[in-house]
């Protein structure tokens, strides 16, 4: 905490009672209840902006990245292995929390004031903010929504090569009935992308979750509403547009049913559900 009464020592005792059930408490002005005093404009834009900034690059949805009233259990400090830290400069503070994050630490925010000191002045400098803004993009682990984006939407490629590699050798070459083969290429399908994202897709959220049955449900209902998305999606296309070709419908289909399965698959089948953040 800051040494200046800017961080008031009255919150202490909330901090203290919730860190009894978690591993970081973080003082926040970004939270409901929560506000700073005596800060101009231009100061308020770049402290929110910072926070705002951080959070879209490094994907950690703790409010307050760059504030400084924080309070951590050793057993915390250890699992984020401080002699990690790459930041010199204020970019520590949103390294440390990005790090609990993925480490899985449960993060708690309480609201504080924050006031403006009325002596002395910030170590705040360009090279410090530039610093800042360099750093987040080190620390980042290749880990957030868009890489978890783009491995789901390659693991739903590789579903959709399995789904035809097996469709043409039961249907082509067996002559099984096409519905059938199709019904149970689709489950085959579905399966192997649960397991795939489960293990590498949303990797950090699954840490210490095994795959289960239930969850392979939830990702098959998920398949098969994004299915219906496409149908209605490619249906609608055909129907206002005069295309030269009907697989640009479908392509617009196949785009939104992945956005509808990703939000699925993120907020519901594969969130995190370790408690890390509250």
């Amino acid at each position: 905490m800051d040494a200046d009464f800017s961080h008031d020592p009255k919150y202490i005792p909330l901090m203290l009672e919730k860190i009894e059930h978690s591993d970081a408490v973080i003082g926040s002005r970004n939270i409901s209840g929560g506000a700073v005093e005596g800060w101009g404009l231009l100061r308020g834009i770049i402290s929110k902006g910072g926070s705002l900034y951080s959070r879209a690059v490094l994907g950690c949805p703790v409010k307050d990245l760059t504030g400084g009233f924080n309070m951590w259990r050793k057993e915390a400090l250890q699992k984020i292995e401080l002699q990690t830290i790459i930041s010199k400069g204020y970019s520590f503070q949103i390294e440390m929390k990005y790090k609990a994050f993925r480490a899985g630490c449960r993060i708690i925010e309480i609201p504080i004031i924050f006031a403006d000191r009325t002596k002395g002045k910030s170590k705040m400098s360009k090279k410090i903010l530039f610093e800042a803004l360099l750093n987040i993009w080190k620390m980042r682990d290749g880990n957030t929504p868009v890489d978890e984006f783009i491995k789901f939407a390659l693991t739903g490629g590789l579903g959709t090569i399995t789904n035809l590699v097996l469709f043409f050798l039961c249907a082509d070459l067996l002559n099984i009935p096409e519905i059938p083969v199709s019904i149970g290429c689709f489950f085959i399908a579905a399966t192997q992308n649960y397991f795939l994202n489960h293990r590498w897709s949303f990797k950090y959220a699954t840490v210490n979750t095994a795959p289960s049955f239930k969850k392979w449900r939830q990702f098959t209902g998920a398949s098969l509403i994004g299915l219906l998305v496409n149908i209605l999606v490619m249906r609608a296309v055909l129907l206002h547009f005069h295309l030269p070709y009907k697989f640009i419908a479908q392509a617009f289909g196949i785009a939104s049913a992945m956005a509808v399965n990703f939000i699925v698959s993120k907020f519901i089948v594969f969130r995190n559900n370790k408690g890390a953040y509250k």
